[in-house]
């Protein structure tokens, strides 16, 4: 199997193909099939049997990465697409897709028989050392069938593998106990309707839990009544399920109930923190958790699918070298989007200078953070759309990778989506602040952006104004100077009765800044 075709596969599907009884047919599909990292054997005269006059039988096994509904289809389709390529004469006579056999198997490890010599302390700090470098569990067997102790000693002892043979005077053989009355209990077989059962009422019990965690949490939150702590009755029954569906199975009672309460409490902690930081009223926080619940729902449904979409892939075989120089470019890429969402903020909508603002780097980078995260989540659900499509075999290329044009349509989408949020978050914001300063109240930060109102006093009557005339008996919005001139925004006598709100520049030394009375009024402005 060559490096270009070998990856990871989940699903084998065999094939029975027909070839054209000719030399160069058969040799030309032989190498194309194994080209494509499949098997190719000759079959058995069972298998050939089927196989028309005047025709070569083949048996490949089609190795696949995806679901196991559809894999069949798929791989027929990928022999198929193959030979028409090809303008092979090759044809798919029977299909299969195989199942590893399901066995019952249980495993047994032999660890060190505890110390009998020595001090207390000593045989204590050599028990602790033993389990902390390994000395433990060295070696192992897996026998078929149900737990049988007895047998796992005896074929332990009589055979010999690898540097030694199995000594009962230094070592003990650990496993599961053997059941009393001679039966046990089989693992969850999914094949079969009550193992497919048990998984599903397992998983709506685990689904319900988180839940009533987060109702739970909600409720402690809410309510301030002694009462509020009998919510925690009915979740703390909830260890049991919880415990025996996590923990392992060779664990105790008492154990997995302890650790039962261990993951409620954890959900429990975790769903208070997230309830008390969200920013809604307390009448509504149930109502939130429902949708939260829903939110992290679609956070796993995504990041899953971007692991079936790039895994294994190109960008994963390439990821060492691909994320950072993906994310080098960042460093100068948010400042410069920041800026440009100053620019439409400032210069398009008020018409100052954005240079002539006080505003750092970080300010920048803090403003371009926003809609360039939103425009990347948005680029990795469609990733994930295509992650999902390449994992049920919807609309696959011919090597089962994802589409090749996917990569520039999500970084055009990446782009305009960028750019459509930041435009549209600048006009709200810049919109907002204008009818607020128009209102008289001081308008909301932009991104650590804060104008202020104040009122202007020119130190005498021969000012140069930029854009004037300087209104004085109304406060004007500023935004702070870096230099020598201080840029203004407030209304100007249009000459016909009304007022037009315009920007103007004027020299710090020769005006006068007070901050604005409340109520958005000036010392000399009239009543």
């Amino acid at each position: 199997m060559d490096s270009r075709t070998a990856h990871l596969f989940n699903r084998r599907v065999q094939l029975l193909i027909e070839v054209t009884d000719d030399p160069d047919e058969i040799s030309l599909a032989q190498d194309l099939l194994t080209a494509e990292g499949w098997t190719v054997r000759d079959p058995t005269d069972e298998e050939a049997a089927p196989v028309g006059p005047r025709r070569r039988g083949l048996v490949v096994e089609v190795r696949l990465r995806g679901a196991r509904r559809g894999a069949r289809k798929e791989a027929v389709r990928r022999v198929e697409q193959l030979a028409a390529r090809a303008c092979l004469g090759l044809w798919v006579r029977r299909s299969m897709l195989l199942q590893p056999p399901q066995e019952w198997r249980t495993e047994y490890r032999v660890r060190l028989i505890p110390p009998t010599e020595g001090t207390r302390f000593a045989r204590w700090a050599l028990r602790l050392v033993r389990r902390v470098d390994g000395s433990h569990d060295q070696r192992a067997l897996s026998r078929p069938g149900p737990p049988d102790r007895a047998a796992a000693v005896d074929e332990m002892a009589d055979s010999w593998f690898g540097t030694g043979a199995y000594d009962p005077t230094t070592e003990a053989v650990h496993g599961p106990a053997d059941s009393p009355d001679g039966s046990a209990t089989r693992p969850m077989d999914l094949s079969t309707g009550e193992g497919l059962l048990k998984v599903c009422l397992w998983t709506a019990a685990l689904v319900g839990s988180l839940l009533g965690c987060l109702a739970a949490a909600g409720v402690l939150y809410v309510v301030d009544s002694l009462w509020r702590w009998a919510v925690l009755l009915p979740v703390l029954m909830l260890a049991i399920p919880l415990g025996a569906y996590f923990t392992p199975h060779t664990w105790p009672r008492y154990r997995k109930v302890l650790g039962g309460l261990g993951e409620i409490a954890a959900m429990l902690g975790v769903g208070y923190l997230t309830i008390s930081a969200m920013p809604v009223s307390s009448d509504r926080i149930l109502v939130v958790v429902p949708l939260t619940a829903l939110g992290v729902g679609l956070f796993a449904w995504t990041a899953y699918g971007v692991w079936l979409a790039l895994v294994p892939s190109w960008f994963s075989r390439n990821a060492s070298w691909l994320l950072p120089a993906l994310l080098a470019p960042l460093y100068f890429l948010l400042p410069w989007f920041g800026k440009l969402l100053y620019v439409l903020y400032l210069s398009l909508g008020f018409d100052i200078p954005v240079d002539a603002i006080p505003v750092t780097t970080y300010s920048f980078m803090y403003a371009g953070l926003k809609p360039i995260g939103l425009a990347a989540g948005f680029a990795l659900f469609f990733v994930a759309v295509a992650g999902w499509a390449r994992h049920f075999y919807w609309g696959n290329s011919s090597g089962g990778g994802i589409p090749a044009f996917l990569l520039p349509a999500v970084a055009a989408q990446y782009v305009l989506t960028a750019l459509l949020f930041g435009a549209l978050t600048a006009g709200t914001a810049w919109s907002e602040a204008a009818d607020a300063v128009k209102a008289g109240r001081n308008p909301a930060s932009y991104y650590g952006l804060s104008g202020k109102l104040m009122c202007v006093r020119p130190q005498s009557k021969d000012v140069a104004i930029y854009n004037g005339p300087l209104p004085t008996h109304r406060p004007v919005l500023t935004f702070g100077s870096t230099g020598e001139r201080i840029w203004l925004w407030g209304p100007q006598d249009s000459g016909s009765g009304g007022a037009r709100w315009a920007s103007m520049s004027v020299r710090l030394e020769d005006v006068t800044l007070t901050p604005a009375r409340p109520g958005g009024r000036c010392a000399s402005a009239r009543n």
